[in-house]
């Protein structure tokens, strides 16, 4: 799988720029604030319809422009294919003083338009690893959920869909329990409509729970054999999955220590059936449900759970040094081009975003050394050291200043 070409049309600050990329590595230089990530970004938007920098669209216009284009041409599968989506800024009055304005996207897939962003799934696949991904360890929950729950969308066909089912099920309890809340008491009517929601909440947690634990242990063998070679050290990766069952999620450090949220291991995960864990979140609902009423909220399922990694049975967040903590997410996002491109049969597009400032010597060389020839490989940077010049022999060289791509070059291969 390889990016062809990418069009931009006042995609962030760029007014309209077209790169083409050659089919294994391509490096994007500039200085910081130059736009360079603003490409890969485009990349991954026409990947998932979405970007991972915000959630709301409109951001992604040009300022003083009213819409936006990104136009991917890619080689997947044997076959040419093509990705083209507009967000259009939509005029409308109602919307509130300082609120982000409204927007819409048009989507088309080979000229075929696409009612939502599920049309884009499996048809241009990216990994990326960008600075930010040390969240995985030094982060929230959620970035741990998420990293997951991407894998999961890729390997598991129907996840997505089950996922954002659950989401909007969550969404709807919640505005349940504030009823509730603002009513001053609990009905026979809010009950029975609680434990409508409690039993699909639970049967959708279920398998959100059940495909998270599959993947962390199809990816954390793989991550443990990278991690010794990174290290060069015989460590014991491990993952267990918490079932947060109180407090928030800004005091989850301190519900860890304290042992307020319980800890699975995964294999028993793995061994129970989806009814058992269905069974186990009913539970904490029904335990939870005074303090979900005054809080207005859900506390306890998928939404809220966390996988936390340990390193030789010490948690790598709390009591891991920064290299074990970098070697950690290396590992953990090279297991996942792994796993992707076994699923896929091929390749998927790697796109690398200023990893090169997070990660040291030794460890910019095992990634370059890992990125193999058949793997289209797209990354930004702000200079050319720590590669090696074996790696960028025959590589394709693009130069961005304030929004315009200044230069593009192949870099002449050495025999």
């Amino acid at each position: 799988m390889l990016v062809k070409k990418l069009t931009v049309t006042n995609f962030r600050n760029y007014r309209q720029e077209v790169l083409s990329f050659c089919p294994e590595r391509n490096v994007i230089i500039g200085e910081n604030a130059q736009g360079k990530t603003n490409l890969l970004e485009a990349i991954e938007f026409a990947s998932a319809g979405k970007s991972y920098r915000t959630s709301i669209d409109s951001e992604l216009i040009n300022r003083g422009q009213d819409h936006a284009i990104v136009e991917v041409e890619f080689f997947a599968r044997d076959y040419d294919h093509k990705i083209s989506i507009v967000i259009k800024r939509k005029s409308d009055a109602s919307t509130a003083p300082g609120a982000a304005p409204k927007s819409e996207k048009l989507i088309k897939v080979n000229g075929v338009p696409k009612g939502n962003t599920r049309g884009l799934k499996g048809h241009l696949v990216t990994v990326s690893f960008k600075s930010q991904d040390m969240s995985l360890i030094r982060g929230g929950p959620k970035d741990r959920r998420d990293w997951v729950d991407d894998l999961a969308t890729i390997l598991s066909s129907g996840f997505k869909t089950v996922l954002s089912r659950y989401e909007k099920a969550v969404t709807q309890r919640n505005r349940l329990l504030k009823n509730i809340f603002e009513n001053g008491k609990l009905s026979g009517t809010d009950i029975d409509q609680l434990k409508v929601w409690d039993q699909q909440l639970a049967t959708m947690g279920a398998t959100i729970i059940k495909h998270r634990v599959k993947c962390l242990d199809l990816a954390l063998p793989i991550a443990t054999s990278y991690h010794e070679k990174i290290s060069g050290q015989r460590e014991t990766l491990a993952a267990t999955y918490y079932f947060h069952s109180t407090g928030s999620e800004n005091q989850y450090d301190e519900d860890f220590e304290a042992g307020a949220s319980t800890p699975v291991p995964n294999t028993d995960l793995l061994n129970m059936e989806e009814r058992e864990i269905a069974s186990r979140l009913m539970q904490l609902y029904k335990t939870r449900r005074s303090d979900e009423i005054t809080r207005r909220q859900t506390l306890s399922g998928p939404h809220r759970d966390d996988v936390r990694f340990t390193i030789d049975e010490s948690d790598a967040t709390a009591f891991g040094s920064q290299g074990q903590q970098r070697s950690l997410v290396l590992a953990l996002k090279l297991s996942e081009l792994k796993l992707v491109s076994d699923h896929l049969g091929e390749p998927p597009v790697l796109l690398l975003d200023d990893v090169m400032a997070e990660l040291d010597l030794r460890r910019q060389g095992f990634l370059m050394e890992s990125v193999h020839r058949g793997m289209q490989t797209i990354i930004t940077t702000t200079h050319l050291d720590g590669f090696e010049e074996e790696w960028l022999s025959g590589a394709t060289l693009i130069s961005v200043v304030g929004g315009k791509v200044e230069k593009h070059e192949s870099l002449v291969a050495t025999s």
